[in-house]
């Protein structure tokens, strides 16, 4: 598995992809490992194709999996790592 990075700074927002074709349609999960234990996106999946954070922090960083699955085969699923960068006054 390839794993992508993806840098962004602190307040922008973040917008990450899974696009994803089959038949039937897969449906598609984000979940999220490694950064602060407390970050409410670890309790809760997503489940669009796009996963979009407003004004990013940095305990937001982290490893994101992004997982699709039709229930035909095995699910697919994608690393992306988010490095945020501190903002520099």
């Amino acid at each position: 598995m390839n794993e992508r990075v993806y840098t962004i700074r602190e307040g922008d927002t973040l917008v990450l992809q899974c696009l994803v074709n089959g038949h039937p349609r897969p449906q598609v999960r984000w979940t999220k490992t490694a950064g602060s234990a407390s970050e409410k996106f670890q309790e809760t999946s997503i489940y669009n194709e796009t996963l979009r954070i407003e004004k990013v922090q940095r305990m937001q960083g982290g490893r994101y999996y992004c997982k699709a699955d039709n229930g035909v085969g095995v699910p697919a699923i994608k690393s992306i790592r988010v490095d945020v960068q501190c903002k520099s006054f």
